[in-house]
């Protein structure tokens, strides 16, 4: 088993708190060399939808929306990965964010480790919000179940309290 960390999966969410875990991840990645890769996962609304309006609104119009929706998020993420480059305009990426991926699912430990097997990550960062071991045990937590079953190193960035990366301790 090698310990040289290649490439990192930032599992991205898209509260507010977490471009401050995007700004760690991609300095993280730069200081080390490695490729990094962001995956967000949003929830699959479809069928929802169809339940709430399907007499309303034709199905082709809410394939356009929920397709629509992924195109966002995946902006809104490089858009923050921009913005990172623009404050910092004097720390060129040693190697570029490989790719910025949105997938729609319900499981979304279980993309997040699919997407690290298929992406070859040999580090997993994910932002913890703090809810602690006994809220996780009571209602689940994704955090906790990619923690179970990772088959790669799992670095957990809390984000209240969080220095900016790259600060002076």
């Amino acid at each position: 088993m090698s310990h040289e960390i290649r490439s990192i999966l930032y599992a991205a969410d898209v509260s507010d708190d977490c471009e401050r875990v995007l700004a760690y991840a991609i300095d993280m990645a730069n200081r080390l060399g490695a490729r990094l890769q962001v995956l967000t996962v949003i929830p699959d609304q479809r069928e929802k939808s169809l339940i709430e309006v399907d007499s309303h609104v034709p199905q082709e119009l809410l394939d356009q929306y929920h397709d629509a929706r992924a195109v966002r998020v995946k902006q809104h993420i490089e858009a923050q990965v921009a913005a990172f480059y623009a404050v910092r305009a004097d720390r060129a990426p040693q190697r570029p964010i490989a790719e910025v991926t949105v997938h729609e699912g319900d499981d979304v430990a279980e993309l997040i480790l699919e997407e690290a097997r298929t992406g070859s990550a040999d580090l997993i960062l994910m932002a913890s919000h703090g809810g602690g071991i006994l809220i996780g045990l009571l209602f689940g937590s994704v955090v906790h179940e990619v923690m179970r079953k990772s088959p790669v190193p799992l670095l957990l960035v809390p984000i209240h309290g969080q220095p900016e990366p790259g600060a002076q301790p």
